[in-house]
C-alpha cells in the first residue's frame, strides 16, 4: 500500500485517521488491509491499519504486516469512535450508519478522494498480481482462439457441436480458472457464431484480487475485408493511446482522445468508434481517470472499439514507467484465430 497520498491528506486536513467500512471482498478494504476479507469490516488508517471484522477471519486470510486485526464485532462500525480522535477523513461511500456512529460520538467526518490517488500507483507486489492476472487473460484468450480455429462450417461447428457465444465464454472462463484466476468473460453477440462475422471477446480475470484486461476479435473465415481494416484501426488506436503518454505530463483524457482520433483517421464515422483509457487494479475500472495526470506506477487499460458493419474490440494493459508505457503481455492481435498461441 502506498500511503503518501493518505498521509498528505490527513496532514492537510488536520485529521488523525482515514476510516472506511465495506462489505465482503470490498476493494478499498482489500487495499488498506492487504487481503480480500470474506466479511464486512471496518478499517482505520493512521500510520498503521486497524481492521475490525464482522466475524473471526479464517486461517487462510492473511492481512499485510502493517495491519492489525482486532476482535470481531457483529456491527464493525460501532468500534470506529473508540479507534480515532476528534476528526477523520472518509470516502463519500462511507456507509450512513458508520458516519452516524462517528458523528454521534462527536467525531468530525470530512470526505476525501485521497484513497483514489493512493490506489492509482501500484506497488511492486500489486504489479506482480496484475501481471499474473494478465497471464491468465492470455490463457483464456488462447483457449478461445483454439476453439474457433478448430471449428468450420457456417454457423461454426466442431466435434462437440455448435460453437456458440456461451460456449466461447465458458471456454475462456475454464481456461483462466485452471490458471488459478477468478474468471470473467464477455462475448459480443449471442447464439451460434458465424464463420464470417467478427467474434469480439473481452476477459478481465482476477489474481490475488487484481484484474487483468484483454480484448481481441476473431473471424474464423475472414476474407480480409471490413473486419481486417477495423481490427487494424483498433490496433493502431490502442498503440497511439499508449505511445502518447509522457509520464507526469499526459492526462488520461488526452490519451483517450488520441485513441479516438486514430480510429477516425481510418475513415470510420465518429458514431461507430469508442475509446476507453482508465486505471485497472482491484477494480476493473479505477483511478487514474479523466483529467488525472499519468504517473509512473499507474496501470492502464487502453481499449478501442468499432461497431459499424460488425463489432471489433481491441484492449491491452500497460504499466506507466518513468519513460512511457510498457505493454503487459504480448498476445497477438490478428483477426485469424490459431490453435498454437
Amino acid at each position: 500500500m502506498r500511503t503518501a497520498p493518505l498521509d498528505d491528506a490527513l496532514a492537510d486536513a488536520g485529521a488523525d485517521a482515514f476510516v472506511f467500512v465495506g462489505p465482503p471482498g470490498d476493494p478499498l478494504v482489500h487495499y488498506l488491509s492487504g487481503a480480500s476479507l470474506p466479511c464486512r469490516a471496518a478499517v482505520v488508517y493512521a500510520g498503521r491499519v486497524a481492521v475490525v471484522p464482522e466475524q473471526l477471519l479464517p486461517d487462510h486470510v492473511s492481512v499485510s504486516a502493517d495491519a492489525t486485526v482486532l476482535d470481531a464485532e457483529p456491527t464493525p462500525a460501532t468500534r470506529l469512535p473508540g479507534l480515532v480522535g476528534d476528526s477523520v477523513l472518509a470516502p463519500r461511500t462511507l456507509p450512513h450508519d458508520a458516519a452516524l456512529y462517528l458523528e454521534g460520538d462527536g467525531v468530525d467526518v470530512a470526505s476525501t478522494t485521497a484513497h483514489r490517488r493512493a490506489r492509482a500507483r501500484k506497488t511492486d507486489a500489486e504489479l506482480t498480481a496484475i501481471r499474473d492476472a494478465q497471464a491468465a487473460a492470455e490463457t483464456g484468450m488462447a483457449a478461445v482462439a483454439a476453439l474457433l480455429a478448430g471449428a468450420d462450417g457456417d454457423p461454426l461447428v466442431d466435434e462437440e457441436g455448435e460453437v456458440t457465444a456461451e460456449r466461447v465464454r465458458r471456454t475462456a472462463n475454464a481456461a483462466m480458472a485452471r490458471d488459478g484466476a477468478a474468471p470473467e468473460t464477455v462475448v459480443g453477440g449471442d447464439g451460434a457464431l458465424s464463420a464470417t462475422e467478427p467474434v469480439p471477446v473481452r476477459v478481465t480475470p482476477r489474481s490475488g484480487g487484481y484484474h487483468g484486461l484483454l480484448a481481441r476479435t476473431f473471424v474464423a473465415d475472414s476474407d480480409g475485408g471490413w473486419e481486417r481494416r477495423a481490427t487494424l484501426a483498433c490496433e493502431y488506436a490502442v498503440d497511439a493511446g499508449i505511445d502518447i503518454v509522457e509520464p507526469g505530463e499526459t492526462t488520461v483524457a488526452a490519451a483517450e482522445s488520441e485513441v479516438l482520433a486514430e480510429l477516425g483517421s481510418y475513415g470510420f464515422p465518429p458514431e461507430a468508434g469508442s475509446a476507453s483509457v482508465h486505471g485497472v487494479g482491484l477494480d476493473a475500472h479505477e483511478a487514474p481517470t479523466g483529467d488525472a495526470t499519468l504517473e509512473a506506477g499507474a496501470v492502464l487499460g487502453v481499449a478501442a472499439e468499432l461497431d459499424d458493419e460488425g463489432a471489433v474490440w481491441i484492449a491491452d494493459l500497460g504499466v506507466v514507467t518513468e519513460s512511457g508505457v510498457e505493454r503487459v503481455g504480448e498476445f497477438p492481435r490478428s483477426v485469424v484465430p490459431r490453435a498454437d498461441y
